[in-house]
This record gives C-alpha cells, structure tokens and sequence, in this order.
C-alpha cells in the first residue's frame, strides 16, 4: 500500500509540473507557431495544426522592408542606458538605506515602493511636457532618465536586500583601520554583492525592455522602440498577427540571452544569504 500511495503521489506531481509547464511554456510555443506559419491558417476553423513553416514574417520586420530591425536597436540602447544610469544612483541609496542611521527610512522606502506600484501610465502627461519644456522629446535621453522611474525603487529595494546580508563586522573592521564610508563601500560591500548588482542590473534590463508606454509618448519615428513597433501592427484595416508573433519572437530573445548567460549569477544572487553558518 505505501508504494501504490507513492506511486500515486509522484504522478499527481507529475501531472501538476506538466500543467503549470503548460500553462506558462504553452503561451510562448504558440506565438512562435503564429510566427512561422502562414497568415490565412493562423485563425482557421476547424484549427489545423500541421502546416508548412516559413520566415516570411520575420524577414518581413527585420529585412524587407525590416521596420523592426532599427526599432530593436533603439530598444537596446534604450535599455542598456537606463541600467547604465540606473546602477550609480540605486547602489550608494541601497548602501546608505542599508548602513547609515537615518530619519524617515520605513517612509522613503515606502515612498520607493509607491512609485514601483504605481501605473506608469500616471507620469505619461507630466514626464511629456517637462521634456517637451526642455526640448529632449523623442530623444533617447528622454526614454531613459524617464524610466528612471521603475529601474531606480525596485533597484533600491533589491540592492539592500544584498547589502544587509553582509556581515557589518567586515566593514567595522575597516572602519576601525580609518577607511571611510565609500572606500568601505567600493572595495569591501560591492564586491562581496558582485552577483547582486549583476541580477539587479539582469531586471533593470528588462523593466527598461519591456516598457512600452514611456517610448510610446516620449520616442519619435528614428528613435522607436520595438515595443511601439509592435503596436503599429494593430490597424483599422486589421491585425497582422504573424508579424506581432514574429516581433514578439525576437523582443523575447536578447533578455533570454542574457538570463541564459548569467544564469549562475541568478541563483547566486536570489539565494545570497539565505544560508547562514
């Protein structure tokens, strides 16, 4: 009887790994199916599921006439400056959120968690007109001290969860030999949460990549971002959903690329101190 309970026990597991793996694997398979196969048998009733792959739809955004290739550029640059001036800020306010002895703390930790809580859709009308105020609208810059909004709290709040898990007899030790508080920071704390800084900056990234509503009012047409491609797709003569699906393909590739890379990183930095001797 115990073994038939077990034998039972692993096939319920079985069956709800396969369900959730379905349920958050199945999404992505169907859009690169949408993407690769032809447009008229994409809705076709009854639905058919043998069919003829082509890369029509993706030589279609990235070649000819290739509207997406510039956009996924511009998405990187975007993307890759938001992290690039994110870190200087988010770091030192971690550290002294973490470290110092200051008034408010509990509130300008929730005053961080308010702006990641909060619709970006909010910003859109003041963050338009203050850059319009200072000519930087459709502007690379604009999109990226714009999205300072979401990188900088959830990067706060993640680094001092790094920085409090290091031991503060290491930098009391320091202290004591006459370092100060930024020479203790940069070359004691920092490297120790090397693998934090390195998941903090892996989700900046894609909070950045993904956004779509920042671009949306603050690019123009040269600097565009994919996710605001993507959009055009949906026209009053119709959705051209094999071109959405393909678009959607290639946004999904470069931050797989970089959690397949740093994939080590990753679970360094979600499990750092939870194991304590």
């Amino acid at each position: 009887m115990p073994s038939a309970k077990n034998t039972i026990y692993k096939l319920l597991t079985y069956a709800a790994g396969l369900f959730f793996l379905a349920v958050f694997i199945g999404p992505i398979l169907w859009f690169i199916a949408l993407a690769i196969r032809p447009p008229e048998t994409a809705f076709a009733m009854p639905p058919q599921f043998t069919f003829t792959p082509t890369l029509n739809a993706f030589r279609h955004i990235l070649v000819d006439p290739g509207t997406n290739a510039p956009q996924l550029v511009n998405s990187l640059i975007v993307a890759i400056g938001a992290v690039l001036l994110n870190l200087p800020f988010s770091i030192p306010a971690a550290y002294a959120l973490s470290r110092f002895k200051l008034r408010g703390k509990k509130n300008i930790m929730l005053w961080y968690l308010g702006l990641l809580m909060a619709p970006p859709i909010a910003f859109l009308i003041p963050y338009f007109v203050l850059m319009n105020r200072i000519g930087l609208t459709g502007s690379y810059l604009s999109m990226v001290l714009v999205l300072q909004t979401m990188t900088i709290p959830f990067s706060v709040w993640l680094m001092k969860s790094f920085i409090d898990e290091v031991p503060a007899e290491l930098e009391e030790a320091a202290r004591m030999d006459g370092a100060r508080w930024y020479t203790i920071m940069w070359r004691i704390t920092l490297p120790i949460v090397r693998p934090g800084i390195i998941v903090t900056s892996m989700f900046a990234f894609v909070f950045a990549w993904n956004n779509a509503a920042f671009p949306l009012v603050l690019s123009a047409r040269s600097t565009a971002t994919l996710p605001v491609g993507t959009i055009g797709y949906f026209a009053t003569s119709g959705v051209t959903w094999n071109y959405i699906a393909a678009a959607a393909v290639v946004a999904m590739i470069p931050p797989m690329i970089i959690f397949l890379v740093f994939d080590r990183y990753v679970v360094r930095g979600l499990t750092f101190g939870s194991v304590k001797g």
